[in-house]
């Protein structure tokens, strides 16, 4: 807080600064915990209980340096075009990568394995990128871009509509053909969301809603390889090994949880620390600890929302909504895989599951999120 002519000011950036660091030192903790065992337990493929959380890590200190520089910087710059069209090519490109034999894993089966990772042999190992991580960040971009620029021209479809409509498709094809069915609806869904709060008409949004559906049944009815209907079968079977297991640690932590590193369930899930990392918190936990974390992330939503609609900036206002709009229907997904409420996702928890990509790009739209709410105390002064 401040005082300037007797008026209190209350800095939200400063809070949404610490519950972003709160979120993240939370997530390393129940990472450590929720990983180690299994990691031992793997030894063919992790050397030590540190490898499932060592990408986190890489992520939490290249962002210490760049997380300053991307809630400072101004958001003008991102606003010319020459950026945004270097950022939309950059990012096609770098996803078009994992279709290349040299750039995947040295065990990688054809027609098996999923071309979702960059993967780069060095020093007598393998590093991973996951590229489409990328379009999470630089399609919201695009479209507070597009809207704020061609305002007040929707009379005019062709202007708005249909380059929106293009970019977002392209980047959902790509994702779809890399075999990740989940984060194409999850992309789609956030393009939708911005298109609407950006004056997309409610024809328009049934008129894409309607070629959506259409598209995920063609997709369903022709799936020969049976990797969509086998997730949805199992689902509405009520089978799956890995959400009965989570269910059952979620159940057994009780009210205060078996205490950090104390959980057994979690050494029984398959990938603990992937998708159902929620559920070894939960265990450890308890209760008490999933409320705090549901008061941490709502916290850092309500402030996020509040302060991108508060925005004098059309573009700041739709990208900081377009970008907690991502983290929280990403967190939703989750977390209803989880508790069993739809069929599993593949979709990571931010600020919490392994992946460094993943943990990189929720920071980086945490840190432009702090850069719309500071631009708010700005124009206050």
């Amino acid at each position: 807080m401040i005082y300037s002519g007797g008026e209190r000011r209350f800095r939200y950036d400063y809070c949404l600064v610490a519950v972003i660091v709160l979120l993240t030192l939370l997530g390393l903790v129940t990472l450590y915990s929720a990983s180690y065992l299994f990691a031992l337990n793997q030894s063919d493929r992790f050397r030590n209980g540190l490898a499932p959380i060592s990408s986190n890590i890489a992520a939490s200190i290249i962002m210490a340096v760049l997380f300053p520089v991307i809630a400072l910087m101004k958001l003008d710059w991102l606003k010319k075009g020459g950026v945004i069209i270097a950022l939309l090519l950059a990012t096609v490109f770098l996803n078009m990568l994992p279709f290349f034999p040299f750039f995947q894993k040295a065990s990688h089966r054809p027609g098996i394995d999923a071309m979702r990772w960059i993967v780069i042999r060095a020093g007598g190992g393998e590093r991973s990128f996951q590229p489409s991580e990328l379009i999470k960040v630089v399609l919201p971009l695009y479209l507070a871009y597009i809207l704020d620029k061609k305002k007040g021209s929707y009379d005019s479809m062709p202007r708005v509509l249909l380059p929106s409509v293009f970019w977002t498709g392209l980047f959902c094809t790509v994702v779809l053909l890399q075999g990740n069915f989940s984060e194409t609806m999850f992309l789609a869904i956030i393009a939708l969301v911005v298109c609407f709060v950006g004056g997309m008409r409610l024809r328009e949004i049934f008129a894409v809603l309607l070629v959506l559906i259409i598209f995920v049944f063609l997709l369903y009815t022709n799936d020969s390889e049976g990797k969509i209907k086998s997730r949805i079968d199992d689902f509405s079977r009520r089978k799956g090994y890995q959400v009965e297991l989570s269910l059952d640690a979620v159940k057994s932590g009780h009210f205060l949880g078996k205490g950090i590193g104390q959980g057994t369930l979690k050494v029984k899930t398959p990938e603990i620390h992937g998708d159902f990392v929620f559920a070894s918190f939960a265990e450890e936990s308890g209760f008490l600890g999933v409320l705090l974390y549901f008061a941490l992330f709502g916290f850092f939503v309500c402030i996020g929302f509040r302060e991108a609609w508060r925005n004098q900036s059309r573009f700041s206002q739709l990208l900081g909504i377009a970008l907690v709009t991502a983290v929280v229907t990403q967190t939703l997904m989750n977390l209803a895989v989880v508790a069993g409420l739809i069929p599993v996702t593949g979709v990571p928890l931010p600020f919490i599951s392994s992946g460094g990509s993943s943990f990189l790009m929720t920071l980086v739209s945490a840190g432009l999120i702090v850069n719309v709410s500071r631009q708010n105390y700005i124009d206050r002064r």
